[in-house]
């Protein structure tokens, strides 16, 4: 149990590291551990792993937002159409833009773990109600988007692009599917 701690704190460093270096994301750290991790589980278990990298994910989540804050800062005549985060900055309010990031990321985590045993109950449940019609719910989703994302001369095609690409990936799945189940 205390080496799970360590992890935690290891992975909060990595992931603090990571969010406060620009240009530097916590995919390239995973990335490494990933690569590595062959040679790290002959001497460390999976769990010690597992801890390190979601407590760095979660870590570099929650402080990636300074540099951008600080260093990303737009031009005074864009300031207004990107994010309040940025305006608070140019009117010198930086630190309260980081206490309130801070905060609403700590309250997040807070209520997820307080939803988790909600959570437990719940989505598996879901998951089963939604399995038989996931593909509509994704085929609806696509055409909508498709839709509602290009302009009207290219709807159509795209549309039709998108239904043949999404026909082609479920007939493909079922094929695979039929293929286990015959040497089953």
């Amino acid at each position: 149990m205390l080496e799970l701690v360590f992890a935690c704190f290891i992975g909060i460093l990595i992931g603090t590291l990571t969010g406060m270096i620009p240009g530097i994301h916590v995919n390239t750290a995973g990335a490494i551990l990933f690569a590595l991790s062959a040679f790290l589980l002959g001497f460390l278990s999976p769990e010690f792993l597992c801890v390190l990298m979601v407590s760095m994910s979660i870590a570099h989540a929650l402080t990636e937002f300074v540099p951008s804050m600080l260093l990303g800062v737009p031009q005074e005549g864009t300031a207004t159409s990107i994010l309040p985060g940025h305006r608070m900055v140019l009117q010198g309010r930086s630190k309260e833009v980081i206490r309130i990031v801070a905060v609403g990321g700590f309250g997040a985590i807070v209520i997820t773990i307080l939803m988790m045993p909600v959570f437990a109950v719940t989505l598996p449940f879901l998951h089963e109600l939604t399995k038989p019609y996931t593909w509509i719910i994704l085929l609806s989703a696509s055409v909508y988007l498709t839709y509602a994302l290009t302009n009207s001369k290219k709807r159509f095609c795209m549309v039709i692009i998108a239904v043949f690409c999404f026909q082609e990936f479920w007939d493909g799945q079922f094929s695979k599917l039929q293929f286990h189940q015959e040497f089953l």
